[in-house]
């Protein structure tokens, strides 16, 4: 009844069972990838632990990337 949003921050779904189980505890999810940090397979794992917890995954977030990187898409 304090706060209309509490954001919770937990370890790599991937190395941590906490992560999953606190997943399938919360409203919606993001995934944190960083930017040439991350491997893709780690992602699409993450993804798959959190689809098997029926975690509401509603976006991502990529960090470390560089703007002029993303230019080059345009």
């Amino acid at each position: 009844s304090m706060a209309d949003v509490v954001i919770f921050d937990a370890p790599p779904i991937i190395t941590v069972n906490d992560a999953s189980l606190l997943a399938s505890q919360v409203d919606g999810v993001l995934l944190v990838v960083k930017a040439g940090g991350t491997k893709r397979d780690h992602v699409k794992a993450a993804k798959d632990r959190l689809e098997k917890v029926n975690a509401r995954l509603v976006g991502a977030v990529l960090t470390n990337a560089k703007a002029d990187a993303a230019l080059q898409y345009n």
